[in-house]
């Protein structure tokens, strides 16, 4: 091998090593091709039950693609006063796609805050009803695209204070909060500056520097992440150390399941404490415990954090 050629190949190495192979946007745009929202999703539950009928905006075809190609279904509701100057929650769902626990979470915030939210489609607009497989093109690099997306028109149409936006997902949204936080060239450059912080329950966190499993950590924001000591659907031994203690705050519940804030009664109904249930997943049909001690614990950690971080000015 001549010199010039071996240093070709050292500089291609490097670069990989760096991190700085282009980011495929097309890849990880797959088509829109769906405008409406099933009215019974996979799980079978009432989507009207659990927007129209609890007050959340409706789910409909609003939120322009990263690409542009498209509108991401969400369901928008905007505080009655007005979007401006007041705290933002955008809510991201897992492989199950959007569930009563995310509308339920959305209720939350938009209660507890006064806060405009946003629940956030990323399957049914583009004719996909799960994503258990995970590791695809319809994994947390997508998902943060849709993220970013989601920012910019709630900035740019709705005119929500970013240095009040947060975004919060959950199992596969978890992973998506860590994937679109993390200092990635091309993610970070979008990201800088849209949300004041991420919110992760019970991520997936495999993290193998390939396009469908990516790195995670550090990140550019604060980032508060909640794990399960019993959680057999996104366990904690898949999670580098880095990519938990990178977090501003890291909070284990030892003795919890996947799905702690299970929404078992929908998101307008009294949840069962301690009922357990097994996951749709076709690959892992992992148990999903309610708690209501772990929901209220890590709900107040999420209070404070919003409320620290809404209190002093962003960099």
């Amino acid at each position: 091998m001549t010199f010039t050629a071996l240093s070709v190949l050292l500089v291609f190495a490097f670069l990989a090593g760096c991190q700085t192979i282009p980011f495929d946007v097309g890849f990880f745009q797959p088509p829109i091709t769906v405008s409406s929202a099933p009215a019974r999703p996979i799980t079978q539950y009432s989507l009207y039950n659990n927007t129209t009928l609890v007050k959340l905006g409706e789910m409909k075809a609003q939120v322009p693609s990263f690409d542009g190609k498209g509108l991401l279904l969400a369901s928008w509701t905007p505080h009655p006063k007005g979007a401006t100057g007041r705290p933002t929650f955008v809510v991201v769902h897992g492989g199950h796609g959007l569930v009563p626990t995310n509308f339920a979470s959305a209720l939350w915030f938009r209660d507890t805050f006064h806060a405009n939210v946003l629940v956030l489609d990323s399957y049914w607009s583009r004719g996909q009803s799960e994503n258990w497989a995970t590791r695809t093109r319809f994994g947390a690099n997508m998902r943060s695209l849709d993220v970013i997306a989601a920012g910019q028109w709630l900035r740019d149409v709705n005119k929500v204070d970013t240095a009040q936006m947060f975004v919060m997902g959950d199992s596969q949204g978890g992973w998506t909060v860590l994937r679109a936080f993390t200092d990635d060239p091309f993610l970070s450059g979008h990201m800088k500056g849209l949300y004041r912080g991420g919110i992760a329950a019970y991520p997936g966190c495999f993290s193998h520097g390939t396009p469908t499993a990516p790195t995670l950590s550090p990140y550019t924001a604060p980032v508060i992440v909640f794990t399960g000591g019993k959680d057999t659907a996104t366990p904690i031994s898949e999670c580098p150390k880095r990519v938990l203690e990178s977090a501003s705050q890291w909070r284990h519940y030892p003795d919890q399941t996947h799905g702690w804030d299970s929404a078992n009664r929908g998101a307008a109904g009294i949840p069962v404490d301690g009922e357990c249930g097994k996951a749709m997943n076709v690959y892992n049909k992992f148990a999903v415990c309610r708690s209501d001690d772990a929901t209220d614990d890590m709900r107040r950690h999420i209070q404070s954090f919003v409320k620290n971080l809404i209190a002093r000015p962003s960099s």
